[in-house]
């Protein structure tokens, strides 16, 4: 390694710094050059003592650890969410009525069409006055008062005529 100092740069930056002109046989010049050398040969020990797969190795424990604190913590979250959610389908399936509900007849229907998702369509249909229940489908009604959509007797009827 070349331990020579480049004097005229730093008397340049000297100057630049402080205002001072250091003219190179000032003895300021041989304690600033002597410090130069010491930073330097600080700086390459440091250098030789920090390898590559040190760093690697700190900065992989160190992820290690982030990632492991963050993974206990969201379980942790995860955990608390399913016991409630846990104790509140306990509580609902310890309700003898509901109980009941899903082991008759219509219960047993129900889940299929709730799988489906046609339940929701029935709930919300049932609950709207300006919607009605016609042969099994919901019908909306416009605010003239009549069924919103297309009549399908004419088709229908040509459908069955064979036309």
């Amino acid at each position: 390694m070349d331990m020579r100092v480049d004097t005229n740069r730093l008397r340049a930056t000297i100057f630049e710094h402080s205002g001072i002109a250091v003219e190179d046989g000032d003895p300021i010049m041989a304690v600033l050059v002597a410090s130069a050398h010491q930073t330097e040969e600080i700086g390459a020990r440091l250098l030789r003592r920090m390898s590559p797969v040190r760093l690697v190795v700190a900065v992989a424990i160190t992820g290690l650890v982030f990632a492991t604190a963050g993974s206990l913590v969201t379980w942790r979250v995860e955990q608390r969410l399913f016991a409630v959610e846990r104790a509140d389908w306990m509580r609902q399936q310890s309700d003898p009525r509901r109980e009941a509900l899903l082991r008759s007849g219509q219960g047993m229907a129900a889940l299929p069409l709730a799988e489906s998702g046609v339940a929701e369509l029935l709930a919300k249909c049932s609950g709207r006055p300006s919607w009605r229940v016609k042969d099994g489908y919901c019908i909306p009604v416009t605010a003239d008062g009549k069924p919103d959509g297309f009549r399908v007797g004419d088709r229908q009827a040509r459908m069955n005529s064979g036309t």
